[in-house]
């Protein structure tokens, strides 16, 4: 039988409704990925989308030491009375305490690696007892099995696109760091607007799972261009404008060839890769969209692109100051960047900072 596509948020939710009918206490799931690469836990999909907490939250996985040993020993954790969180220093652990009684968490791996956690809370102390927790952890397996078809074929892809460019010996300005920055800036401008535009942490998760494909285009481009240390020539540069629609091409291949492990909201991705070099003014390419007939996901990679492109290094020019490349986005605002992301940018100005301190280029000189 044919079925259409469903979230795992929808996934999520049916899921919860079935277990409200015998156990009504546990009034909330929650499921947080883990990124190895930046030691982050966020805030993948919960069943309750009208709770007002903890949403599209992220904090640092060794800053929380009980899921740390959790993480750590493999085995789950239930906090019987979660009023000895009340005290606790991260905000998730205060929140979970206000409002809930009693806990019980997994977490869940692929081939040993950490993929993130299964939290289950409850409105009465003492409720995950053995008979409880051994139904649980059932639906953790099942949990487990809908979150890894969904988030393998990205994490696939990306791998995949990461391969070809090591074995062709491609090298560009997308260096690893550049792609967590890119990510990383995408998702302040997006967790600001989140409730303007409706984007659930679900959508949230997958615009940082792409974030590093939306250049994959530049694989069709020799590196004579891609290199060149100084200015490109007409010809240049318009050859160098085509990485966007042979990205489109590329992702045209890939949902054909991955038909069996399917690429979910991969809206996300064609807008990401065909619309983040489109500027509000219809100056951009490769369709001259203006405006707000740019997709919100281009607009947002346009703003964490060019700041992290102008405040590194490339061979053929040397980095701007922090302050000069905020300037440069605030100069364009409304001519070259949609003024909302701007300022959703400029407005989160310290984290912005602390991206760009954590994960700055070491020695290397990025092309």
């Amino acid at each position: 039988m044919k079925h259409d596509f469903r979230t795992i948020t929808e996934e999520l939710y049916e899921l919860h409704q079935t277990l409200l009918d015998q156990w009504p206490h546990l009034v909330r799931i929650a499921v947080a990925l883990y990124d190895d690469q930046t030691g982050m836990l966020h805030t993948f999909v919960r069943s309750d989308q009208s709770q007002l907490f903890l949403n599209h939250y992220s904090a640092p996985l060794n800053e929380i030491p009980s899921l740390s040993e959790v993480a750590a020993n493999g085995k789950p954790r239930i906090i019987k009375d979660l009023s000895v969180l009340n005290e606790a220093r991260t905000e998730h652990s205060q929140v979970i305490s206000q409002n809930f009684q009693s806990s019980f968490t997994e977490p869940f791996y692929f081939n040993e690696a950490l993929l993130g956690f299964i939290f289950y809370d409850a409105t009465q102390v003492n409720y995950f007892d053995e008979h409880l927790t051994n139904q649980l952890t059932a639906y953790t397996r099942l949990m487990e099995a809908l979150v890894t078809s969904d988030v393998l074929p990205v994490k696939t892809l990306t791998a995949l696109v990461e391969t070809t460019k090591e074995v062709t010996r491609l090298k560009d300005a997308e260096t690893n760091k550049h792609l967590i920055r890119m990510a990383s800036y995408m998702e302040i401008i997006v967790i600001e607007l989140a409730e303007k535009f409706g984007f659930s942490d679900e959508q949230i998760e997958y615009m940082w799972f792409y974030a590093p494909l939306h250049d994959v285009g530049k694989l069709a481009i020799k590196d004579e261009i891609l290199m060149k240390p100084g200015k490109l020539t007409v010809d240049q540069y318009k050859t160098m404008q085509t990485h966007v629609n042979e990205g489109l091409m590329f992702l045209e291949t890939i949902e054909k060839n991955f038909k069996f492990q399917p690429l979910h909201h991969i809206n996300i991705l064609r807008d990401l890769i065909g619309a983040h070099h489109e500027r509000w003014d219809g100056s951009g390419y490769p369709l001259s969209l203006k405006g707000e007939a740019i997709p919100i996901v281009g607009r947002i990679a346009a703003v964490a692109d060019v700041f992290d492109a102008v405040s590194s290094d490339r061979v053929y020019r040397q980095a701007w100051p922090i302050e000069k490349a905020l300037n440069y986005l605030i100069q364009n605002k409304g001519i070259l960047f949609d003024p909302i992301c701007v300022d959703a940018f400029i407005k989160n100005k310290d984290k912005v900072l602390a991206v760009s301190k954590k994960y700055q280029e070491t020695s290397e000189i990025n092309p």
